[in-house]
């Protein structure tokens, strides 16, 4: 009988579009345009590819959930820098999920320009200008929770 061993596995949703808008007391906007990717892994999950017992496995579409979730409970000041909003979603998939030992997030971010109307900057108003992204990850394990967050470019 031929065995089969998982040397290590990851598993999660990439492309999670997460845009937020924080709109101020004196009409100033700011915004946020995200491509999110999660991966989990853990050594439960080992079944999940050996047997096909899928009963440990956080849903994909439970992830992006959870994803928006976190981009509309949070505080401002935790999703508008994409470095800490990825830490808050590793940190809260390892704490929700048991099973789950690592998880691995990546953010890609969209930068938007803030329009100028007779030099002066106008509050609500942004537009796209050129294909550039801006990137940033963060890992969370049970065994080591970050300790700083920092920019990977």
């Amino acid at each position: 009988m031929e065995t089969s061993i998982v040397k290590s596995q990851a598993y999660g949703k990439d492309r999670v579009r997460v845009v937020r808008v924080v709109r101020h007391a004196d009409g100033w906007q700011e915004i946020a345009d995200y491509s999110v990717r999660c991966l989990l892994s853990g050594a439960q999950f080992e079944s999940s590819y050996t047997k096909g017992d899928n009963k440990l496995v956080v849903a994909t579409d439970s992830q992006k959930n959870t994803v928006f979730y976190l981009a509309k409970t949070l505080p401002a000041e935790k999703v508008m820098v994409p470095e800490v909003f990825a830490a808050e979603i590793a940190k809260f998939m390892v704490n929700k999920y048991d099973h789950v030992t690592t998880c691995q997030v990546k953010i890609i971010t969209k930068p938007w320009e803030r329009m100028q109307l007779n030099n002066t900057q106008h509050p609500h108003s942004f537009y796209r200008e050129g294909k550039e992204t801006r990137w940033t990850e963060a890992v969370v394990t049970k065994i080591n929770p970050p300790s700083k967050i920092g920019l990977k470019a």
